[in-house]
């Protein structure tokens, strides 16, 4: 494969595939119920405008939102044996906010922040919840080789690797629904770095060859 990044759909819309490695700059929008569509959501009318909702952060991180966004993570690193995440409210905040950006136009189009990041759109009527939206990343784990630390070609795998990279520690998410779909952003803190790492970390580790 070329040295050169391939374009994408910002951070998370396709891949940017770097020699040495997997970069997770995918963006998943499967309107039709495909993790791998990528399609521009319908524009927002007047009348869908009134219907949207943005999760508030639960601050005490106990609400179902919260606890299924982290069960579902959580249950990803733990079949390669990496620490669970935590919820954190700054990083929530930060979640939030962009979310609200994004509100008019429901566009996979990354923060550019400090943050590692996953973003979705999905349309209705499908209840795109968070243990769905984190289980259509989790899937691109059938598209990651970790020995060649890649993905298939023309498939995305870059959602699945920030999902276990095993230096992150915390993740926070938001989402925004409205009558034609749901829109999500999940943060994760430190975010994965690409270039020359291996998102299992010690690899022969996982492989049980040490």
């Amino acid at each position: 494969m070329s040295t050169k990044t391939l374009a994408i759909f910002t951070f998370f819309s396709l891949y940017v595939v770097i020699s040495s490695g997997v970069v997770p700059g995918q963006d998943s929008n499967p309107s039709n119920g495909n993790a791998n569509a990528i399609s521009r959501p319908p524009a927002m009318t007047s009348s869908s405008q009134t219907k949207q909702n943005v999760v508030p952060i639960n601050r005490s991180g106990t609400s179902k939102f919260v606890a299924d966004f982290l069960s579902t993570h959580n249950a990803v690193r733990l079949l390669i044996g990496h620490s669970p995440l935590m919820w954190n409210d700054t990083i929530a905040y930060f979640a939030e906010q962009w979310a609200r950006k994004r509100v008019n136009d429901c566009e996979l189009i990354h923060s550019g922040g400090t943050y590692g990041e996953n973003l979705f759109w999905g349309g209705s009527p499908t209840d795109w919840s968070p243990t769905t939206v984190v289980k259509i990343w989790a899937a691109e784990k059938a598209f990651y080789d970790p020995k060649s630390n890649s993905c298939a070609k023309n498939h995305m795998c870059g959602h699945y690797t920030q999902i276990v990279w095993k230096d992150t520690l915390r993740v926070s998410c938001a989402s925004v629904k409205w009558n034609k779909g749901t829109y999500v952003i999940c943060n994760y803190d430190p975010p994965a770095s690409y270039l020359n790492k291996h998102p299992f970390g010690n690899f022969c580790n996982v492989l049980g060859r040490c």
